[in-house]
């Protein structure tokens, strides 16, 4: 039975594009550039999908505010001169098009600047009738108070808008706005973990979500 849903509500990275690797280098070239020790891939993914204020300190190992703003700032640089390599994930524009006349938002904790970007350049702006990146959302993930201003904006019920990302912390923050909850197992997150957050829909292609909702 497909889920009646009025708003979409995605993540961005690593739902409708994949530009964590982006992200990634882009923090090894900060620390080598600043001169802070070296760190693997690995260890900077422990610190994706809370922000990228949390990204660059854990990356760093300091919450010192000087030095993180500083490192920021740095990082900024080398991820703006990769936003070009980041790609979208299969059939986003499909489902994107497919959805036209459903409201649809991106709620993301990735800088509101670079996601504009991106849309931009991949034509993907007109399908979105909001941004909130974590420079201008009220809160960041896993706090659900971007997703309830965005229902109460646009007036749909809870049981009616579906939040759509691939880290555990998309799931715990569509529940604590009381929304339905969809995971997308192609991106940060592995499927078995995403499965023990329970979402109301796992998907391992975005298109899937043609048979999934109305």
């Amino acid at each position: 039975m497909k889920l009646p849903i009025d708003l979409l509500i995605f993540d961005f990275d690593g739902t409708l594009t994949d530009s964590i690797p982006a992200a990634i280098e882009s923090i090894q070239d900060m620390i080598a550039e600043l001169g802070y020790s070296r760190k693997t891939k690995e260890e900077i993914r422990e610190h994706i999908g809370f922000g990228e204020r949390a990204l660059v300190s854990g990356s760093i190992m300091t919450e010192d505010d000087e030095k993180v703003k500083a490192a920021q700032k740095v990082y900024y640089k080398h991820v703006s001169d990769r936003l070009g390599e980041v790609s979208l994930y299969p059939h986003v524009k499909e489902l994107l098009e497919l959805f036209k006349n459903k409201i649809k938002i991106i709620i993301s904790n990735k800088r509101d600047e670079f996601i504009k970007k991106i849309l931009d350049d991949h034509g993907l702006t007109r399908y979105f009738k909001e941004v909130l990146g974590g420079d201008q959302a009220p809160c960041l993930k896993p706090d659900p108070c971007a997703l309830l201003k965005m229902i109460e904006k646009y007036k749909i019920p809870n049981n009616r808008v579906l939040f759509i990302g691939d880290m555990t912390v998309d799931v715990e923050t569509g529940k604590n706005a009381g929304v339905k909850t969809c995971a997308a197992t192609y991106g940060f997150d592995g499927k078995e973990k995403l499965k023990k957050s329970n979402p109301d829909l796992l998907i391992d292609d975005i298109l899937e979500l043609k048979e999934l909702i109305i």
